[in-house]
């Protein structure tokens, strides 16, 4: 994989996604996703897929991605349908997909097939952006999140993903010691779901951890915190 930037809360938007994906955004909360993006430099944004062209041209001339879910939220979409999700959100300009594991199948220890679509969904991707696979973790017990982990690794996906940030249940530091501990290294991690201070920030940045999800909102707020704290 290429070289990550060393994680540094003081720099904390160049890791951090922001994302408008609630069934109820419109026109205008994509507008101000854009406007907080190019005004607080954040590594991306990402939207549901019918918004990508909109944001893609909102954000032109800027540093910020267009990532955009496949499956979302549920992952219980067909395999096939999954995959034509990924080729049209690649088509549109997306510049980073998150995919959501099917959770079902995945408790249900039908490792088999949720491998073989991650694999379907990665060759489709074939290397093009960033894919990373979102395994629901308010959802699963810790050996389906192992088993997880290892099927996004055995599907060629780079990135495991803690959460959609729609279960209700937040990821903890306790996840990402979990997921840290059967990915060894395979695979990097982007922790998202109910992340709301810099101290459980920095604890997981400390466990690996080089991308996070946030609402604007939240990321507006700890970005600023981060900055005073250092006095830059």
């Amino acid at each position: 994989m290429p070289e990550q930037p060393t994680f540094s809360i003081t720099q904390l938007p160049r890791f951090v996604d922001i994302s408008c994906v609630q069934a109820f955004h419109n026109r205008a909360d994509i507008d101000e996703l854009a406007r907080r993006a190019r005004e607080s430099n954040f590594v991306s944004a990402h939207v549901l897929p019918n918004w990508v062209p909109y944001l893609r041209d909102r954000l032109e001339g800027s540093q910020t991605l267009v990532g955009s879910p496949v499956g979302f939220p549920s992952g219980g979409a067909t395999t096939a349908t999954k995959v034509f999700e990924a080729q049209q959100l690649l088509d549109a300009g997306a510049q980073e997909l998150d995919v959501v594991v099917n959770i079902g199948r995945l408790r249900s220890a039908d490792t088999g097939y949720v491998t073989s679509e991650l694999a379907q969904i990665a060759a489709v991707v074939d290397g093009a952006v960033p894919l990373r696979a979102i395994l629901e973790v308010g959802h699963l017990t810790e050996e389906e999140i192992r088993l997880g982990c290892d099927c996004a690794v055995e599907a060629g996906i780079g990135w495991v993903k803690t959460a959609t940030g729609w279960s209700g249940v937040p990821s903890t530091v306790e996840h990402i010691r979990i997921i840290a501990d059967q990915l060894a290294g395979r695979a990097r991690m982007k922790a998202a779901g109910g992340i709301r201070d810099l101290k459980t920030v920095q604890a997981m940045a400390d466990l690996g951890v080089t991308r996070f999800g946030m609402n604007a909102t939240v990321a507006k707020e700890l970005a600023q915190q981060a900055a005073e704290a250092e006095g830059v």
